[in-house]
């Protein structure tokens, strides 16, 4: 058998502070890189090269658009179903 203890790891309050200080680089680090992806993300788009384009743009919002309405439609029609078989 093995009787022998290991003594345990003294953590001093220089080691405490400076893995704070590690772990809110890291931190600061991540938070950087989110910011980043999130400004990628929904950046502007560009202005329009031509007219097509334009049109194309707008077409898309609208049906955006359109689909939002029709299944916010839809979700209250179920809801509305659902309270009312009660």
């Amino acid at each position: 058998m093995n009787t022998q203890q290991s003594t345990p790891v003294k953590i001093t309050l220089e080691d405490i502070s400076r893995l704070k200080f590690e772990k809110l680089e890291e931190i600061r680090t991540q938070k950087k890189v989110m910011a980043r992806t999130a400004r990628s993300i929904f950046a502007p788009l560009g202005p329009a090269v031509s007219k097509g384009d334009a049109i194309m743009r707008s077409f898309n919002t609208g049906m955006a658009i359109f689909d939002g309405v029709m299944t916010g439609v839809k979700i209250m029609k179920k809801i509305r179903r659902y309270f009312r078989k009660e």
